[in-house]
Formats: structure tokens, C-alpha cells, sequence
């Protein structure tokens, strides 16, 4: 069966921020890269379930604020959000300050999430096995000469992490990111 994307902010039925054509249109315009030119290979429907996939997968991160409506599908929009760098010089004292009306309204997505969605709905699409960062986020140590590789067996490190590039892309948006260390006490 083939999935049809529903784009609607603040829809009830919601599964994507963005539109296919959005989707395409932005990609289109990314410079020249072997993903870029796979994204177009294959059918609508493959690009579309990538879209729904990555949606999926930015919908479980826990962004700032809380949803616009109860009945909403996504996560986005939501109220009480503050735009990230929206600051203003005050020229009079020299530090910076934020503007009072810089958030997101109850009915925006925003343009960081649409970017976060695209970036990763290319990633999955052109790395059918899902994700895989492929770095050292999957090992406890590594060894170089007397130094020891261990991997992790809990599978908790790099088994839901997304690509760098869609991190930077919530930057300002989430309550907890890659930075954020859990503290547990024993």
C-alpha cells in the first residue's frame, strides 16, 4: 500500500512536517552530493516513507514547550517555544538581549525542524539498513596499542542516535541533546 503524506500543522492526522514537493524542492537545491542524486532514484512512494520514517524518528526526541492542541498527531507545532538566536544588540550596553515577542506561534513548525526532517529522510533513504553512524558511539573503549576496544553490548549508545547534520538542526529546540550526560547515583 502506498503512503500519502499528510502535512497539515497541527493536523490530527498528521505523519509529516513537510510535503513531498517541499521535500524535493529542498533537496534539488543542496549542492551536488551521491545523496542528493539518490533521493530522486525510485518512486514517490520510497521518498514518502522516508518522510513518514524521519518524522517518526524526530517526533520522539522531547522538544522545549508543550503541544498546540491535544489532538494534534506530530509534536510540532508547539506553544511556548522561544526562537533560537533571536537576539539583539543593545548598543547602549553592549550585551545582547532577547526581543519579547521571538516565539514560535501555536500553529508553526519550525524551518529547523522542516530541515531536520529532509536531512534525515535523505539519510534514511539512502541507507536502507537504518541508521548507522559508523563511529566509535557503539564501543565503551578502543585499542590502540595497550589501549582496549570494548564494545558496548547494551546497544543503548548508538542504537537511536541520528546523523550530526539533523543534531545541529534542533539545536535550541529539545529539552536533552548529544551533549547532556545522564548522572546516576549508585
Amino acid at each position: 500500500m502506498a503512503v500519502s503524506i499528510d502535512a497539515t500543522a497541527g493536523g490530527a492526522s498528521a505523519n509529516s512536517y513537510i510535503t513531498l514537493a517541499e521535500a524535493d524542492a529542498f533537496v534539488e537545491a543542496m549542492v551536488e552530493s551521491t545523496d542528493a542524486a539518490k533521493w530522486t532514484t525510485g518512486n514517490a512512494d520510497s521518498r514518502n516513507r522516508a518522510l513518514t520514517a524521519a518524522t517518526q524518528r524526530l517526533d520522539r526526541e522531547r522538544f522545549l514547550g508543550a503541544r498546540a492542541t491535544d489532538t494534534q498527531a506530530l509534536q510540532w507545532p508547539r506553544t511556548g517555544v522561544r526562537k533560537p538566536d533571536t537576539y539583539v544588540n543593545n548598543y547602549s550596553s553592549g550585551f545582547p538581549f532577547r526581543i519579547s515577542d521571538d516565539y514560535f506561534t501555536d500553529t508553526e513548525v519550525p524551518d529547523q525542524v522542516k530541515r531536520a526532517q529532509i536531512e534525515l529522510a535523505v539519510y534514511l533513504k539512502n541507507n536502507v539498513d537504518g541508521i548507522s553512524l559508523g563511529g566509535l558511539e557503539d564501543f565503551k573503549n578502543v585499542k590502540v596499542g595497550n589501549l582496549d576496544v570494548t564494545p558496548d553490548k547494551t546497544g543503548a549508545v548508538g542504537a537511536d542516535r541520528i546523523p550530526p547534520m539533523v543534531e545541529r538542526y534542533l539545536t535550541g529546540l529539545r529539552i536533552s541533546g548529544p551533549g547532556n550526560i545522564a548522572i546516576k547515583r549508585s
